[in-house]
């Protein structure tokens, strides 16, 4: 515990210390060392100088407009915000992380990697933190006992499930970022504390490393080209996007208190990344098609009724009894998009396929 003092009432103030649970994951470091960098040399060239540049390193300065107490955010609106900071916060720790030790592991045998996992790791520390001054302003401690390496379990992740995942996920952040950004600028009175005039520039870092990726994935001929590179593509970004659909009703409040319809902001940020990400992938999901949301809808009814019987009263192999049919109709539902037609992006003229 520590005091901080409120710079409003001229008191000091005990600060709650909120622990901090990152995720770590790790793969098989021996392909990400076998990568040919130097058939796609100008490219990886390309997406390490982008990171290097680190034209966004002076836009996280706190200014004027965090001088100030924020004991005037109470209640449920304090908690929602506190809740998104520590959230991000263990994001950005375990991107730091995870990029510190991938570019350590490859220092000696792929250099490029190396250097673009360093540069990367740089940004997500930044941003962890900006954020750890912002959970300061509502006098919450992040506990970084994580940071000591025996502290830590690792989930292994097959390669190509690395990849795309991570891959997905900055193209996702950067999407979720400009989006919140974009529309707090059109409606400031909305925009009740100033770290969210920060994303658009947390946009682009994220942005920054999904190029960088994306230059992995078109380099990995398993990854980019074929009928099983498709197959695969196909079956993250569904799960991907359909994670990411899911997440809407649990944060429905905090979008709300931003001046946002959760059901819209998702789907607009999943529109966003599917168009972003037609330059790095073999196919995209046709998320225009108008069944597509509405198949998602279906599975979130499903969803709503096992997490209704699971905190009911019945003991628990009724409850499992009672879910499976759920769990059915959600997979029928998830294979029925799998089997929708996708867009192939590696055609001069998109199609369908």
């Amino acid at each position: 515990m520590e005091y901080f003092e409120n710079t409003q009432s001229n008191i000091e103030v005990l600060a709650k210390e909120t622990l901090i649970s990152p995720g770590f994951y790790t793969t098989n470091i021996r392909k990400f060392s076998n990568i040919d960098t130097l058939s796609f040399q100008e490219a990886f060239n390309t997406a390490v100088a982008n990171l290097t540049s680190d034209y966004t390193k002076d836009k996280y300065i706190r200014d004027e407009r965090f001088n100030q107490s924020w004991d005037h955010i109470q209640g449920e609106a304090r908690e929602l915000i506190i809740k998104l900071l520590e959230m991000y916060c263990a994001a950005e720790y375990s991107g730091f992380i995870l990029y510190k030790e991938l570019s350590y592991q490859l220092k000696e045998t792929n250099i490029i990697l190396s250097d673009g996992f360093s540069l990367m790791s740089r940004d997500e520390a930044r941003h962890a933190s900006f954020l750890n001054k912002a959970l300061l302003d509502f006098y919450i401690k992040p506990g970084l006992d994580f940071l000591n390496k025996e502290h830590r379990k690792y989930i292994f992740l097959p390669f190509s499930w690395f990849i795309y995942s991570t891959y997905l996920s900055e193209r996702i952040s950067s999407c979720y970022y400009i989006t919140i950004f974009e529309h707090l600028e059109s409606h400031p009175e909305h925009s009740i504390y100033p770290l969210f005039s920060f994303y658009k520039s947390w946009s682009e870092d994220e942005n920054r490393h999904g190029d960088f990726f994306g230059t992995i994935i078109k380099s990995q001929i398993q990854l980019s080209n074929g009928l099983r590179a498709r197959l695969v593509c196909k079956f993250f970004l569904l799960l991907i996007f359909s994670m990411t659909y899911f997440k809407y009703k649990s944060n429905d409040k905090l979008l709300a208190l931003l001046g946002l319809d959760a059901r819209e902001y998702y789907i607009s940020t999943i529109k966003k990344v599917n168009n972003s990400i037609r330059k790095d992938l073999p196919i995209v999901l046709d998320v225009e098609e108008s069944r597509f949301f509405k198949k998602l809808d279906i599975c979130l009814l499903h969803i709503s009724e096992n997490e209704r019987i699971n905190i009911s009263n019945q003991n628990m192999l009724l409850k499992l009894i009672c879910k499976i049919p759920h769990y059915f109709n959600i997979f029928l539902v998830i294979s029925r998009l799998f089997m929708m037609k996708s867009i192939n992006t590696r055609e001069k003229k998109l199609s369908k396929v």
